[in-house]
């Protein structure tokens, strides 16, 4: 893969988030998080940078809403807030969340 494949990669799975948030559909975490990783794959790889990550980022973005990602969330800031993960229900062992029999 070159840069500009890569590129054109980055830009149709940001393109695919943010039409999804445009038509109200909320992606999930594990999506945002695997894009943000092959972004970050990209810069460890040397194709590209942080710099032209956020530009691309931001040209997508404002292609798709048309206003830049400061200005939607001055717009709307309830939906920029990060959103809490309870990891409560994994404090139990695995053999007891799961009532695996004979196992006390």
């Amino acid at each position: 893969m070159d840069k500009d494949q890569y590129l054109a990669e980055v830009e149709s799975r940001l393109r695919r988030m943010f039409s999804a948030s445009k038509s109200g559909y909320k992606t999930p975490a594990v999506d945002r998080h695997r894009l943000e990783g092959f972004m970050q794959a990209g810069v460890f790889f040397g194709l590209t940078d942080n710099r032209e990550l956020t530009q691309l980022m931001e040209e997508t973005h404002f292609s798709v809403f048309g206003k830049t990602i400061r200005e939607r969330r001055e717009d709307n800031p309830l939906n920029w807030q990060s959103e809490p993960v309870d990891y409560r229900p994994y404090e139990a062992p695995t053999f007891i969340r799961n009532g695996e029999p004979g196992v006390e």
